[in-house]
């Protein structure tokens, strides 16, 4: 059996399948980003996720687990993690461990040259030339992650508040926030500081809203988004031969056609954008497959795609 494993900021899944690649159980569970749980805290999470996932079959064999965790890239994060759930997790015979973000580029690309940009609360990048992954961006929301939900979200915020005050133009960006937190603008402090970087990134979506209704500072956040991504995919370029350039998109930010259609507006023909038929746990699979030795292509897909929970 084969277990893939997607952790997030928001929610981590995780499903068991065979070797055919048929999804045998699924889990969802809270986010346990290692950048703001911590590696050992963010494994003991995921090592008890992995034991819930398997609580019909604790002791079946495992032949390979891959676990694509938000944070989890950094080389000494990346050493304690695996140390952690290998001590945590004896039954699995192979386990590897990198960036969530590899989900995502195995989802789309497979083992080919290609880059993958993940855009949901925070934003990423990596390039895979050769074997060789390279990151660019994916600081944190403390230094970096333009383009994401964050981001995003805190731009909506600080549009609203500035109306609100009078620092800055009208827009009805305003009344959409106070619509969706309950209460006026100067009782909302607390709750959304309570709240943290998943509240204020669940505000991005009231940029699209607004902006689809011709609101000029939401079509003006909406455009910085754009152009951020497209920096990231086109920074990646750099490190690939080249064109046609292979861009595996992830996160809940491509969910939406005016962020697509601006990025790719932005960068041109080189540029292949592909958004995976399944979800990035998928990828997790496919690289558990991989490490196992076993044939991850189309029917392992096929299998995969049926027996999937919708």
């Amino acid at each position: 059996m084969l277990i893939g494993i997607d952790v997030g900021g928001t929610k981590n899944e995780l499903v068991l399948c065979d070797n055919s690649g048929r999804v045998l159980n699924r889990l969802l569970a809270p986010g346990s980003n290692a950048s703001e749980f911590g590696a050992e805290t963010a494994s003991q999470r995921v090592a008890g996720q992995v034991k819930e996932l398997m609580a019909d079959c604790p002791d079946a064999p495992v032949d390979a687990m891959y676990a694509g965790m938000a944070g989890g890239c950094a080389p000494r994060t990346r050493e304690s993690i695996h140390r952690i759930l290998t001590e945590t997790l004896p039954g699995v015979r192979r386990i590897e461990n990198g960036s969530d973000a590899l989900n995502g580029l195995y989802a789309c690309v497979g083992a080919r040259d290609g880059m993958v940009v993940i855009a949901g609360t925070g934003t990423s990048a990596f390039v895979r030339r050769g074997g060789r992954l390279t990151q660019v961006g994916g600081w944190g929301y403390l230094i970096d992650d333009a383009g994401g939900g964050y981001a995003l979200g805190r731009g909506v915020l600080n549009a609203a508040y500035r109306d609100f005050d009078g620092r800055g133009p009208r827009t009805m960006l305003t009344d959409m926030a106070v619509k969706r937190i309950g209460m006026p603008l100067d009782e909302a402090i607390s709750p959304l500081y309570e709240g943290g970087k998943r509240t204020v990134a669940s505000f991005a979506l009231l940029a699209f809203e607004a902006a689809d209704l011709g609101d000029e500072t939401a079509l003006s956040l909406v455009d910085w988004t754009c152009g951020e991504l497209a920096l990231l995919i086109a920074t990646c370029a750099k490190h690939l031969a080249a064109a046609p350039y292979l861009v595996a998109l992830s996160g809940s930010i491509w969910k939406s056609d005016r962020v697509r259609n601006g990025v790719k507006a932005r960068l041109g023909g080189d540029y292949q954008l592909l958004i995976a038929d399944l979800p990035p746990v998928f990828g997790a699979a496919v690289a558990a497959a991989e490490l196992a030795g076993l044939d991850s292509g189309e029917a392992f897909h096929d299998a995969f795609k049926a027996s999937y929970p919708a």
